[in-house]
């Protein structure tokens, strides 16, 4: 029977402390061996790592990552993740998030940010489905609250001559990449990434541009739904054009994937005994590239 877990629920549900990670001499080890890895994913054929991804996707919230044939690596449903955060306690952080361009243009980040109640980034409190939103929204309010303490809140068009000293505790103890953030948002950001694997908190690139948008028209679907001119930023840091246009640029590159993945798994099972290093080209690629 097929397993209707997430990837992260099996591999990661032993993830070291904060004192023995920060003893690790290498922390690439907190990753799983890959054998481990496509041996849960039922093998890797990539039909098989498909239907699996699929099948589990919606039910445990993509912990795993999104992964389907019709969207890609993409959210079938960019508004579902923000939404069920919006529903929770979480909100605080999402409403907060799109507070962020006033915020920074005025140097006030960090007394936002220390203003928020404790909420706590738990099953019982966020569901799964909110997972992604959260994490998005979590990363980007340590990582901006990090670069005004750095920049001493000078960056914004109203300049403080006063040093702000944030009054409330810190989440010093949840390992070196929190310390100095406020516990309001550490904590939670600790806990939501360790529920999605992360044995260190981050943010990746790919959080931050595909994770980040929201569809205008989710029925204009030709070329793809998750092109430049259907995309809106969701909460943008700045609120500049220059920055709005990077992300989206960056996630319409997801997008197009979308429309490759259906070539790609049906022809892996034909083309997987063929030379590693063959040089003839998949037919339905081949034919897309001359269309």
């Amino acid at each position: 029977m097929r397993e209707r877990k997430s990837i992260n629920d099996i591999l990661y549900t032993n993830i070291p402390s904060v004192q023995e990670i920060s003893k690790m001499k290498n922390i690439d080890t907190l990753n799983v061996a890959d054998h481990d890895l496509l041996a849960v994913a039922l093998g890797a054929p990539a039909r098989q790592v498909m239907i699996r991804a699929e099948e589990i996707g919606a039910a445990t919230g993509w912990k795993d990552g999104y992964l389907s044939v019709e969207h890609g690596f993409c959210p079938p449903d960019y508004n579902e993740s923000p939404g069920a955060l919006a529903n929770s306690p979480g909100r605080v952080w999402s409403d907060l998030c799109e507070r962020m361009p006033g915020c920074v243009a005025r140097g006030r980040v960090r007394e936002s940010v220390v203003a928020l109640p404790l909420v706590g980034g738990t099953e019982d409190v966020i569901p799964d489905r909110a997972l992604w939103a959260a994490v998005v929204a979590l990363g980007m309010l340590c990582s901006i609250y990090r670069y005004e303490d750095k920049n001493d809140g000078n960056e914004g068009v109203t300049i403080n001559p006063k040093k702000y000293k944030p009054n409330c505790e810190m989440g010093d103890d949840l390992g070196e990449e929190l310390i100095g953030i406020p516990r309001s948002i550490a904590l939670p950001y600790w806990q939501v990434s360790r529920r999605l694997g992360r044995s260190i908190p981050h943010l990746t690139f790919f959080d931050q541009s595909s994770f980040n948008m929201k569809i205008k028209d989710p029925t204009s679907t030709y070329p793809y739904v998750g092109r430049f001119d259907n995309m809106e930023m969701r909460w943008p840091v700045f609120g500049e054009r220059t920055e709005m246009a990077f992300q989206k640029g960056c996630a319409d590159t997801s997008g197009k994937l979308s429309r490759i993945l259906p070539d790609l798994t049906p022809n892996f099972h034909t083309n997987r005994h063929k030379p590693r290093f063959s040089t003839d080209p998949m037919p339905s690629l081949a034919a897309r590239s001359t269309s």
